[in-house]
């Protein structure tokens, strides 16, 4: 029930403001070459995952139901007709024998052919108000389907970000790594040698042991965030890059 009402509020959103919207901006045609790299992104997802696919679907099969329902006008009118035998046979030049041609003549007086019209005027209320009904689906798959470009969009760039920031944080953490293992080597080699104290020593090694879980959870959080902005995308960010 809440997820309806978001949608229903979203959907209500949108048409107060969509006159300031260009849903054909939201995702960049294919088209468009020398797209920056996060809309790039968006273009992949948007193409790529399989939910979208579903939405699309849906407005092309809503359009599909209101050229059906517009189709129905040819069926307000039913003609119908048919034709005595005999008069066929006669075109058709068939020879009657002696008790077929006296079972001719009774029948002569019957209606050669007959012609029945139709007109079904509960279709004059019906069609009409079908094709209002699917013009308002159609409207309504639209809508769903711009929620979701809105939706992809705001996904895939949130991911891309939080892939940047894992990214760079895992960089400095590893660098801080390399930097505490030099000095650690260099303190520990003291230690040894008698030049300090165990308790630097073992300050050092603690301090070492720290960054070394730091870079292993910094490491965890990156290679996450880029499973979680491939399965928008589809592809691997190398791929793309």
């Amino acid at each position: 029930m809440k997820k309806v009402l978001v949608l229903f509020i979203t959907v209500m959103s949108l048409q107060v403001y969509g006159q300031n919207i260009d849903y054909n901006k939201i995702i960049l045609p294919d088209n468009v070459r020398d797209a920056e790299f996060p809309e790039k992104l968006v273009q992949l997802a948007w193409k790529n995952h399989p939910s979208n696919e579903v939405f699309r679907r849906e407005v092309n099969k809503a359009v599909l139901d209101k050229k059906r329902f517009t189709m129905d006008w040819l069926n307000i009118v039913n003609l119908q007709g048919n034709i005595n035998q005999y008069v066929i046979d006669d075109i058709r030049g068939v020879e009657y024998t002696d008790k077929q041609q006296a079972a001719a003549d009774r029948y002569a007086f019957y209606p050669k052919y007959n012609v029945r019209i139709s007109i079904n005027l509960g279709n004059f209320f019906t069609i009409p108000y079908d094709i209002k009904k699917s013009k308002q689906q159609i409207a309504i798959t639209e809508a769903n389907l711009n929620v979701q470009k809105l939706e992809i969009r705001a996904n895939v760039l949130k991911a891309y970000n939080l892939f940047l920031m894992t990214e760079k944080a895992y960089k400095i953490q590893s660098q801080m790594l390399s930097d505490t293992e030099s000095a650690h080597k260099l303190v520990e080699q003291k230690f040894k040698n008698g030049e300090t104290t165990f308790e630097n020593y073992v300050l050092s090694l603690n301090n070492f042991n720290r960054i070394s879980i730091a870079i292993l959870e910094a490491e965890n959080a990156y290679k996450n965030s880029k499973l979680d902005l491939e399965q928008l995308i589809g592809l691997k960010v190398e791929e793309v890059r």
